[in-house]
């Protein structure tokens, strides 16, 4: 079999991470090996190969429903390696799997590990799928057509310059600047994304809270914070909102959110030792967090530690640990349907009893009338 033993062990164990087929073919397409049972697996059909099949670069087919393979030339053995069939994109509820699922960030890093071996050149993800999977309309001709339609109808998109004094009053904490920018009155429109309404309100809250977390984080907001405030406040827009008027409003929340959170920063002049214990706060906020491990992390005693926190901050480090995980079961209790039981575990919190003494201590109401009132809004 030439230098496919060299790899026949790597494409094995690849199998382990693909849940799919990996065959050997002939030029024709006929199956020269398979690396497992294949039995009542779906390979990739032998029609593919009568068409012209670039072996110079990895050949991924990818269908609209996720179903997709890739075919590898190997030079030097004539042959090729085929991936598949397998599907790159999660199966809806009402769906019944055909292939196994793989999904695309991991089918595109066993693509690009076997070109590896197979060529020695070394592949980006984004050239990968660049190469093989093609817009339906160029992108120039989109552009066109868009910059055509916008003369001929006078229509202008909404200022630049309003768009950018809505980020900053963000990325500085300022509530009333932000509040000002949010009610400009202005000639323009805000662009068309697409002929749906609520899908249009939907991408539209997809941008701003995209760009609203990148403006907090450079505010001083942590990035792995903000990144999942952005994905839960998107999530809860996509799954639980139809009306364009609700979600517009979700999206003005989660602006005022992340503007707010900035404005507690500033408030405090953080020193890198106060970063360094946001940041493992943070980390590890569905864990039991003691003053001593955080002070075994950074390197110094538990007193000191606590006494530099207390002194930039104002309040214990036991406070502020206690205020930060109250702080993501309110979002939780927000967003989510799970129980205060779960919720109080899930932050690791001694018990449901102690988690409401301290929710009511920093909020004024217990657990189950936040998340009444917040409901009913």
């Amino acid at each position: 079999m030439g230098s496919f033993m060299l790899d026949l062990f790597s494409m094995t164990q690849l199998l382990k991470i693909l849940h799919a087929p990996i065959c050997i073919y002939r030029p024709d397409g006929g199956l020269f090996q398979a690396l497992e049972d294949v039995e009542g697996k779906t390979l990739i059909e032998r029609e593919v190969f009568e068409k012209e099949i670039s072996k110079d670069f990895p050949y991924v087919r990818v269908a609209e429903n996720g179903e997709a393979f890739c075919l590898l030339w190997v030079e030097q053995d004539k042959k090729w390696i085929g991936i598949g069939m397998l599907r790159i994109y999660t199966v809806y509820a009402d769906e019944i799997p055909h292939y196994p699922h793989c999904d695309k960030d991991t089918f595109a890093a066993v693509i690009a590990l076997l070109w590896k071996q197979i060529s020695g050149e070394e592949i980006g993800i984004g050239r990968l799928w660049y190469r093989n999977v093609k817009a339906r309309a160029s992108v120039e001709e989109v552009i066109s057509r868009e910059m055509f339609q916008i003369q001929e109808e006078g229509n202008v998109h909404n200022p630049y310059s309003q768009e950018l004094r809505e980020m900053d009053s963000i990325c500085h904490g300022d509530v009333e600047a932000l509040k000002r920018s949010i009610d400009e009155v202005y000639s323009g429109q805000v662009g068309r994304l697409a002929k749906d309404e609520v899908r249009q309100q939907k991408n539209l809250a997809i941008s701003v809270i995209t760009l609203a977390s990148r403006s907090a984080i450079k505010g001083g907001l942590n990035p792995e914070l903000a990144f999942s405030m952005s994905d839960n406040f998107i999530r809860n827009i996509e799954e639980n909102l139809y009306d364009p008027i609700r979600i517009e409003h979700a999206v003005r929340e989660a602006e005022f959110e992340f503007t707010k959170m900035v404005h507690e920063i500033n408030q405090k002049s953080a020193s890198p030792l106060i970063n360094q214990v946001r940041d493992y706060v943070f980390c590890h906020m569905h864990e039991p967090i003691r003053i001593r491990d955080i002070a075994a992390y950074i390197g110094i005693t538990p007193n000191y530690l606590s006494e530099q926190f207390s002194r930039h901050m104002g309040m214990t480090l036991k406070q502020y640990i206690i205020n930060e995980k109250i702080a993501g079961s309110e979002r939780m209790l927000r967003y989510t349907e799970y129980s205060l039981q779960e919720i109080s575990t899930m932050y690791a919190f001694s018990s449901q009893s102690r988690f409401s003494v301290y929710f009511q201590r920093k909020n004024g109401i217990t657990p189950a009338k936040y998340r009444k009132m917040h409901r009913e809004v």
